[in-house]
């Protein structure tokens, strides 16, 4: 399992806009916490701390136990509001991590394009999706999932099918979803460039 970062929060009964708006004037922010079959609950968090993991990569599939009274809630992000002009967090939304299976979003990390095949003859990498939705085991949740695109050449793709998932992990995208491919001159495959520059009479 990945690391937990631990934040302390501060139940609150109160909502509203106002409220809201008087959290955020003592540098905290309003938290609601829902889903597994609990009864939801809203906590307020210190802007400071939420901000900087929410600034660091990844920050959808952070795990987070929010202590409150000596006792912590596992919790996923959901949703975040940011404020539109200097990006801190005003708001978000977590979930609580189930006992056995959890739905996440989980981010895609594209690996070795340096080394890429497409990629070194001139391509563009096109990227469709950032981001997977799984159902995972709770003990196998990942925090990224890595796709390695060293082989990939001009012309060819990676569908959502072909991503390896943590051990028991399911996919909840449409399996023939493009996540990524190689794009050429035009769209033109490898294959057809080479073909071209065969049948072009040299000068």
């Amino acid at each position: 399992m990945s690391e937990v970062i631990t934040l302390a929060t501060k139940e609150r009964s109160e909502s509203g806009t106002g409220f809201s708006r008087e959290l955020r004037r003592k540098g905290l922010v309003p938290v609601v916490v829902y889903g597994a079959g609990k009864k939801p609950m809203s906590f307020s968090v210190e802007e400071r701390e939420i901000t900087k993991y929410y600034r660091k990569p990844m920050f959808l599939s952070q795990q987070f136990d929010l202590e409150v009274d000596g006792k912590k809630h596992r919790v996923l992000p959901k949703a975040i509001q940011l404020h539109p002009i200097t990006e801190i967090v005003r708001h978000v939304d977590f979930v609580f991590v189930e006992k056995k299976e959890q739905k996440m979003e989980v981010p895609v990390v594209y690996t070795n394009r340096d080394v890429s095949i497409g990629l070194k003859r001139g391509g563009y990498f096109n990227i469709a999706k950032r981001t997977l939705n799984i159902l995972c085991p709770v003990k196998s949740l990942p925090r990224s999932i890595e796709v390695d695109i060293a082989k990939l050449k001009i012309g060819e793709s990676i569908k959502a099918s072909s991503v390896i998932l943590p051990e028991g992990a399911k996919l909840l995208n449409d399996p023939k979803f493009v996540i990524a491919s190689i794009i050429g001159k035009k769209g033109k495959s490898e294959e057809s460039e080479e073909s071209e520059a065969a049948e072009t009479p040299a000068s």
